[in-house]
C-alpha cells in the first residue's frame, strides 16, 4: 500500500516479529526493505515487478522475520547494528557506534538504542523516520509515544534517544508497531519535544 510516492507500507506481518510492520522504499539508486514481511511468493512478485530489493535495513533484533529469505531472493545487502547482529549473524553490512551514519546520499541511519542495545531508526530524505520499536503515534493520546513495558534493554537510553531525535528533521514517523502518523515539520519537532518532556518527567 502506497503511503507517499514511493514509500509502501508492505503488510504480510510476521508472528516471527510479533506482527511488527515492514516498508518499502522504490529508489532510483536500488528499492529498500525496512524490517522483514512475511516470505510469500506473491510479495516476492510484486517487489521484481517494482525492480527487486537491493538493502534490507534492521531496526533491530525483533523485526527481522524473514529477512534472510529476502536477501537470498534478491541478492540484498542486509544492513543491522553490530549489537543485534546475533539475528542476522550473515548480515553483509554491520552499523558501529552510536553516532548517526550516512547509509547513502538520502539514506541515514540513527541509533536509537533503548528498546534493545542496537537499535537503529532510518531516516530517509529528512522526510520519512522508520522508527522501529522506539516510538509511534496513540491514537488514543492523540501523540507521539513510546513504552517502558516494551524496553528490553535500558529506558534510560530510550529517553535519551528520543531526545536526540530533535536534532533531526521529519515529517512521518513508520513504526514497526502503533499507528503511523504524518505532521507537518514544525508540528513534528513539538511533537518530539513534548514526548521527550513527558518521557524524562
Amino acid at each position: 500500500m502506497e503511503l507517499a510516492s514511493g514509500v509502501f507500507y508492505c503488510g504480510f506481518n510476521s508472528r516471527k516479529s510479533f506482527g511488527g510492520n515492514s516498508y518499502f522504499v522504490k529508489h532510483p539508486a536500488g528499492n529498500w526493505l525496512v524490517d522483514s514481511p512475511r516470505f510469500v511468493e506473491h510479495l516476492a512478485r510484486r517487489f521484481a515487478d517494482q525492480g527487486g530489493i537491493r538493502f534490507i535495513f534492521l531496526t533491530h533484533r525483533d523485526d527481522v522475520a524473514d529477512a534472510s529469505k529476502w536477501a537470498e531472493r534478491f541478492g540484498a545487502t542486509r544492513i543491522i547494528h553490530r549489537f543485534e547482529l546475533a539475528a542476522q549473524p550473515e548480515a553483509e553490512q554491520v552499523i558501529e557506534g552510536r553516532l548517526p551514519i550516512r547509509l547513502s546520499p538520502e539514506f541515514v541511519a540513527i541509533p536509537t538504542p533503548g528498546h534493545t542495545r542496537g537499535h537503529c531508526a532510518l531516516l530517509y530524505r529528512d522526510e520519512f523516520l522508520f522508527s522501529g520499536d522506539h516510538l509511534w503515534w496513540s491514537r488514543v493520546r492523540g501523540r507521539l509515544t513510546a513504552s517502558r513495558d516494551v524496553c528490553w534493554h535500558s529506558w534510560r537510553e530510550q529517553v535519551d534517544s528520543v531526545r536526540l531525535l530533535q536534532e533531526h528533521t521529519f515529517e512521518w514517523v513508520l513504526p514497526g508497531h502503533g499507528q503511523r502518523v504524518r505532521l507537518p515539520r514544525e508540528q513534528m519537532r513539538r511533537e518530539i519535544a513534548r514526548l521527550t518532556q513527558a518521557l524524562a518527567a
